[in-house]
């Protein structure tokens, strides 16, 4: 595992450190005493990817949701009624 543990790298920097593994992996770099460990921790960072990504496409699909649901509130015939009622 590099210096800094997983959960305080940014997506990017995970993005960044499974490249070099798979660099490495491809070029037939790791020594072999290292290959189960930088396999390990290459499993390990695309995990915590696929949780961040998936975490992120939960809030933006809330988020959308909130701002359709505000949208629809403020176009609702009710609402309008009420406005045509105040003027």
């Amino acid at each position: 595992m590099p210096d800094r543990a997983l959960d305080e790298m940014s997506y990017e920097e995970k993005e960044q450190r499974l490249d070099e593994i798979l660099e490495r992996l491809d070029k037939s770099e790791t020594p072999m005493d290292e290959l189960a460990s930088e396999a390990r921790e290459a499993a390990q960072l695309i995990m915590s990817m696929q949780a961040t990504l998936k975490s992120t496409r939960d809030e933006l699909t809330r988020v959308f949701a909130d701002m359709d649901e505000q949208r629809a509130e403020l176009s609702s015939p009710a609402r309008e009624e009420q406005d045509d009622g105040e003027n």
